[in-house]
């Protein structure tokens, strides 16, 4: 019988530090002496040991009730905390750093920057179909490194799409059963329903979708949350509503399902608030994945828009109304009972692919959430709206092994989901120091043109 390789967690991070880590191979892994968040919302299990073999949990409990494989790889976390890798259900892998411009050559530093924060599953919401279908399909089948991949595909939108090089344009209802048989036949997740459709395409659009088993998210800015929206049948809004239509409605809306995603950090950063003070840019999420260039353009971007006179009127308090409007609207809705996933819409300026869902979960808490409640939202809740609940989301027997394991206790502050220490991907240890940005290996891509119309 071969001997328990124990590797203590401070061990175990420097070996990676050094760009060795452990060969994990097929042999399990077991963590020990860890705080464990399953990401169901129960409190946390003390003392916890977790075995992960091959790229599933095969068990978890207290310590001494869980046995330790022969020939396990063993982690001591050392009363760290380990839970669910991190879910972001509203990004767009197009790239960037402005929400507008793209960056399809550079997709390695977006897979790297999620994977590095922790950051297992992603939603796109948007992008070109081709592209986005053969970058989920390659991740899926192992050929290339990143986290788990679902896809929108393009926009549906109306006549007059406002992001036109990602959008499907729709002026009447007899294109609807075209366009969404192709998006069914070219494997698309869900469909992003969008601004300029109108209520009888928006429910032809649903009705069609609902006979090939896909569930339509819609984004109409303002009418999010909208009961006349939900009463078509969509599964889910793209974002939380500036308004809400009374209690009927929010009883209508909870009872036919609906859910939302929560993007308060694009709120956030439409407001310009977190540009105020620049120091989050030293965090180590973000100095750990993003390119010098893209911090430089952000700081000018700050600058002027500190400047403006134009800007610190009318825009910015409209959006920073906009933005508390938004987490009032969370608050009342997850206590009355909506379901809600977590999301940011990144990229935005100050909202960072893989960093941003870090900042979403303390906008959550901001917002009212308790630190549980926040983390529920990026692991279980993130399942449950793909239907997926009985693969991933959550650490349980039988789930997929993605997995962190952090320096602290982020259901007491919320803050420490950014203390990473190790993170596994289908049960394999991730290189971190490969996944960080190097300016050496990078090829220096630079964005290019806006997508949207408005430029």
């Amino acid at each position: 019988m071969r001997k328990l390789l124990l590797i203590p967690t401070a061990l175990m991070i420097s070996l990676i530090a050094k760009g060795t880590p452990p060969v994990v191979d097929d042999r399990p892994v077991a963590f020990t002496h860890a705080v464990i968040i399953d990401g169901s919302g129960n409190a946390p299990l003390e003392d916890g040991t977790l075995v992960v073999r091959g790229s599933k949990i095969e068990a978890l409990g207290r310590g001494s009730g869980i046995p330790v494989p022969p020939g396990a790889l063993v982690i001591d976390a050392g009363g760290r905390t380990l839970m669910p890798g991190l879910a972001d259900m509203h990004v767009h892998l197009l790239g960037g750093w402005d929400g507008e411009s793209v960056d399809m050559l550079g997709y390695r530093r977006y897979l790297n920057a999620l994977l590095y924060a922790g950051v297992t599953t992603v939603l796109d919401m948007g992008s070109v179909k081709p592209w986005i279908i053969q970058l989920r399909n390659e991740i899926a089948a192992g050929r290339l490194a990143g986290p788990r991949v679902y896809c929108a595909g393009p926009l549906v939108d109306g006549p007059d799409p406002a992001w036109p090089p990602i959008s499907y344009s729709i002026s009447s209802v007899t294109q609807v059963p075209g366009i969404v048989g192709e998006l069914k036949r070219d494997g698309v997740d869900i469909i992003k329903a969008y601004l300029g459709l109108s209520n009888p395409v928006m429910f032809a659009l649903a009705a069609e979708a609902r006979k090939h088993s896909l569930p339509v998210f819609v984004d109409q800015s303002w009418r999010n949350g909208s009961p006349e929206i939900a009463a078509a049948g969509i599964a889910a809004f793209a974002h939380t509503p500036d308004f809400i239509w009374g209690n009927e409605a929010i009883t209508m809306l909870k009872d036919r399902g609906v859910r939302f995603i929560s993007t308060l950090s694009v709120a956030e950063a439409k407001s310009k608030r977190r540009l105020q003070d620049l120091s989050f840019l030293e965090n180590p999420l973000i100095k750990g994945s993003t390119p010098p260039g893209f911090v430089a353009d952000l700081r000018a971007y700050a600058k002027e828009a500190g400047e403006s006179s134009a800007w610190n009127t009318g825009p910015k308090q409209q959006n920073e109304q906009r933005f508390n409007n938004q987490k009032a609207n969370l608050k009342k809705l997850f206590d009355a009972g909506l379901g809600f996933a977590a999301g940011t819409d990144s990229p935005y300026p100050g909202s960072f692919l893989g960093e941003g869902l870090h900042r979403e979960l303390e906008l959550l808490v901001e917002a009212g959430l308790t630190p549980l409640e926040a983390l529920t939202l990026a692991t279980r809740n993130a399942a449950r709206l793909m239907g997926a609940e009985a693969e991933w989301g959550s650490l349980a027997p039988g789930q997929q092994a993605d997995i962190i394991l952090v320096n602290g206790r982020p259901d007491r502050h919320i803050a420490e989901t950014r203390n990473i220490d190790v993170v596994m991907r289908l049960g394999r240890i991730l290189d971190r120091t490969k996944l960080a940005f190097n300016a050496a290996d990078d090829p220096g891509f630079r964005p290019v043109s806006p997508v949207s119309a408005a430029k």
